[in-house]
């Protein structure tokens, strides 16, 4: 596609094809508007050509009625003596002239029906219609038209004119004559029409108006059908044009030509001027040929076809014209916008550019306090000012309405600024250190601030990151320092073991090895637990979660546990729903969370309190809570008693090593639930959140 994008016969081809798309979309469009008309009509005597024909043959008939009228006055003349010399001549004339006007009427040379009547309606001076013919059933559609005849000269809607002059006159040529010479004018009424259904068997305009509005119809829908595909081909040459616009062979970027240096304002100007001449061009062949066409003596006049068909071709030319001349518009446009030189190459950019580039390195100095105060007073300024002005002058007016749409799409743009800033610092602020806020195309001041957001991210990434080394070396450190401790540890506790199997004769030693046995296993359990906690919150424990009955694992802890709270005299007071309660957890990690808060209440519960064991159910959660009331006052807050290393009791005299609730909470969150601790005086409160199972 990159070869023939860039290959120079297609392009030729392409420019082609739109021209002559074009030419024939304008002759089509033509055609189509020309005969829009028939197709709007329900019927061919609703045409304008028929209206034309109508009113001229009426006009034809008065004129002949008039003929016949100085005729007999000229006769009278001759036969009472008092006419002129060439009295004769004139009377050849006007009979030559009444044969063709009777001939043009006659019932066999034209479909046109009249009657002529006294304006009382039964003195019947002329007609072309049979005998005992009504006009009603010869012609659909009656016209009538009423006029004088004042001794030969006719008035119409008592307005006399001459077509022999051509001049009107408002008084009739018998004002100012004496009482004995004036004549009372003799009022007619003239019926005419045409019969809606002719044939071709009587040739006059008539028929070629039905014959046209026939043909027309009938080529309506090619018409339309050439226009709407020779336009669909302009289109898909255009695109074509526009997409290899730019485009050489061998080249990746954009290739610019002589038009692309022209700045690109003169050029449009240039063009459009050119445009609207060719536009202009083309209404007024296309409006001439319409009226034109609705002229009934153009129609029947044969040099018109000839014209008419002229007319049509060079109307298609001024469209093609046109076409080519937005086509290259529209080409250098794609051009510059593929180069990225437009506004570059458009002087009017330039001069604006220049101008907002100053303003804008002048604002940038300013505080921000300063430019708002600024901005909006140098705004109610132009505002008051537009407003007075735009009361008496429309265009100052137009010019506030810009100036609203500016500052809203400014606003607009501010707002998704400072919406942009605000997601990011949220994203910040919700953990994710990596991200960058997006600062193009945001506000000066926006951007600054989120520029030093993206540095604070940078910072606090780097931060975290050192944070996190430093906790994977201690956990590193934990887990290598416990293993080594293993080795030595499970060596010792084996030598006490078989030194605990000998018989000793000295009391004293066998006190020493019962105490090296239990230091031994506590050193044991505090390594384990070490390694433990060290895995639990590095998060690289296996969970394996299933469905797991929560009260039976209760009841089996509570089963090893009883015997050691009753020896610390601990009363176990226990709430559990009736059913079993089923939870979605790893049971090896749940037990572990149980054991160790269990064995917490056993360390550090006040001897003759009672321990309480609550389970609950309810909203796809299970939350089981343990209290107790502690033996030493809790000084501590309940989150640094869940850090690692930490207990209730500051003398360190239990055997408890800090890392118990560490471990459950760990654990407790690796299952995806939550771990709480509530300290309300002395009473102590572990609450274990788990999503419950179906």
């Amino acid at each position: 596609m990159k070869k023939l994008q860039g290959n120079t016969i297609a392009k030729l081809c392409a420019w082609a094809v739109l021209l002559a798309a074009a030419f024939g979309t304008g002759i089509f469009g033509v055609w189509a508007v020309l005969s829009f008309g028939s197709v709007a009509d329900d019927s061919w005597q609703g045409s304008s050509r028929y209206y034309s024909a109508v009113d001229n043959r009426q006009r034809e008939l008065v004129v002949g009625i008039r003929l016949s009228q100085q005729l007999e006055r000229l006769e009278r003349q001759m036969e009472e003596g008092t006419a002129s010399p060439l009295a004769y001549a004139d009377a050849e004339a006007l009979r030559e002239e009444r044969a063709q006007v009777e001939e043009r009427f006659s019932r066999q040379n034209t479909w046109f029906r009249f009657r002529v009547l006294t304006d009382n309606g039964q003195t019947l001076l002329g007609t072309n219609l049979n005998d005992n013919e009504a006009m009603i059933r010869a012609v659909q559609n009656v016209h009538y038209f009423s006029f004088e005849l004042w001794d030969g000269d006719i008035y119409e809607n008592a307005y006399y004119y001459d077509p022999e002059t051509g001049e009107g006159y408002s008084d009739p040529p018998t004002a100012g004559l004496s009482p004995e010479t004036e004549a009372e004018p003799l009022q007619l009424v003239l019926e005419y029409g045409v019969p809606e259904k002719i044939d071709d068997s009587i040739q006059d305009e008539f028929s070629q108006i039905w014959r046209m509005w026939n043909m027309d119809r009938a080529a309506f829908d090619q018409y339309l059908t050439g226009f709407l595909s020779l336009g669909a081909l302009t289109l898909l040459a255009l695109v074509w044009v526009l997409w290899t616009a730019g485009r050489g062979a061998g080249t990746e970027g954009a290739v610019t030509t002589w038009q692309e240096r022209i700045f690109f304002d003169l050029y449009a100007a240039v063009v459009i001027a050119a445009e609207v001449c060719l536009v202009a061009c083309f209404i007024w062949t296309a409006e001439r040929l319409y009226w034109g066409a609705a002229n009934v003596y153009s129609i029947m006049n044969r040099d018109f076809n000839a014209f008419y068909k002229l007319g049509v071709m060079g109307a298609g030319a001024f469209f093609a014209a046109g076409v080519g001349c937005a086509a290259l518009l529209l080409r250098t446009l794609a051009v510059r916008l593929k180069a990225g030189c437009l506004g570059k190459t458009t002087l009017l950019c330039r001069v604006v550019t220049w101008m907002v580039r100053t303003i804008h390195d002048f604002v940038h100095f300013l505080p921000f306090t300063w430019k708002i105060v600024l901005g909006f007073g140098a705004y109610v300024i132009v505002t008051f000012f537009l407003v007075m002005e735009g009361v008496y002058n429309g265009a100052f007016m137009f010019m506030y309405l810009c100036l609203q749409l500016t500052l809203a799409l400014f606003l607009a743009w501010w707002a998704y600024g400072y919406y942009r800033l605000r997601q990011g610092t949220k994203t910040i602020a919700g953990g994710d250190l990596e991200y960058q806020i997006d600062t193009r195309r945001m506000p000066y001041d926006l951007r600054l601030q989120a520029e030093d957001l993206n540095n604070i991210s940078a910072g606090l990434s780097a931060a975290v990151d050192e944070k996190m080394k430093s906790e994977r070396f201690k956990a590193e450190l934990i887990t290598n320092v416990s293993h080594d401790l293993k080795t030595p540890l499970t060596s010792i506790i084996n030598y006490v073991n078989l030194l605990k199997s000998t018989d000793q004769t000295d009391p004293k030693a066998a006190e020493y090895i019962e105490v090296l046995d239990r230091k031994s296993l506590r050193l044991k359990k505090l390594t384990e637990d070490l390694v433990e906690a060290s895995k639990a919150s590095t998060g690289v424990l296996s969970v394996v979660r299933e469905k797991i009955g929560m009260s039976q694992l209760i009841d089996q802890a509570l089963g090893e546990w009883e015997e050691k709270l009753n020896d610390r005299k601990l009363a176990l007071v226990t709430n559990l729903p009736e059913g079993e309660t089923w939870v979605y957890a790893d049971g090896r990690h749940l037990w572990r969370v149980i054991d160790n808060l269990l064995s917490n209440c056993s360390k550090y519960a006040m001897e003759g309190t009672r321990v309480y064991l609550d389970l609950e159910r309810g909203k796809g959660q299970v939350a089981l809570s343990v209290k107790n009331v502690s033996r030493e006052p809790l000084n501590v807050p309940a989150e640094r008693l869940m850090e690692r290393f930490v207990r209730g009791e500051e003398s360190r005299s239990t055997e408890g090593s800090g890392l118990g609730l560490s471990i459950a909470r760990s654990l407790t969150e690796l299952q995806g639930g939550s771990f709480d601790l509530a300290v309300d005086g002395d009473l102590f409160k572990a609450i274990v959140i788990l999503p419950q199972a179906n």
